[in-house]
């Protein structure tokens, strides 16, 4: 059996596809309550994540509340849907400046041609570092202007395109670590 033939494919082309097979897996009630991590590959094939553990998702939530809290103005979600050359993938926490995030709001953005300004990806016991460090390139390519990395013991580290920055640029008040339980 031989491998499919990929093409090349501008990000225009890749994004109306990407759209096409999203909207698919998005109006399928098979879909509907799966507790995995649904993303799709540049040929529009499937891949599925197992849901994360506890301390995941209570960091994806914190640090979405933070981005609440400390950017009002914008818009943060869990599980971001992002449109790049390689496909579909979801980010655990997206954050919009506010006038991309107003495209939200009618409820027709349900993929997006622009980029959120921010991922954020938590750490699990699954995901190596090389898998982490391939995907923020992903998003770099697809316009992220900052990828986050929360690390198993709560750690943050802040990217730009240029590496590693100090503190974040697109919200320099939040902090280097977020416990797995809520401390408030």
């Amino acid at each position: 059996m031989s491998a499919p033939v990929t093409t090349e494919r501008s990000f225009a082309e890749q994004h109306a596809f990407n759209c096409q097979v999203w909207e698919r897996i998005v109006d399928n009630p098979r879909w509907e309550d799966t507790l995995e991590t649904i993303e799709t590959d540049r040929d529009g094939n499937l891949i599925m994540s197992p849901p994360p553990a506890p301390p995941h998702r209570l960091r994806q939530d914190r640090i979405n509340q933070l981005l609440k809290r400390l950017l009002p103005e914008g818009g943060s979600f869990v599980e971001g849907a992002v449109s790049t050359a390689e496909g579909t993938k979801v980010a655990d926490v997206v954050w919009y400046r506010p006038e991309l995030a107003r495209a939200f709001e009618s409820g027709e953005a349900i993929l997006p041609e622009f980029a959120p300004d921010l991922c954020v990806e938590v750490r699990s016991k699954r995901d190596s570092l090389r898998e982490m460090q391939k995907k923020a390139a992903v998003y770099f390519r697809a316009g992220v202007r900052e990828v986050w990395r929360c690390d198993r013991d709560g750690t943050m580290s802040f990217y730009g395109p240029e590496g590693l920055l100090e503190q974040s640029k697109i919200c320099p008040d939040f902090p280097r670590n977020i416990p797995a339980a809520f401390l408030r």
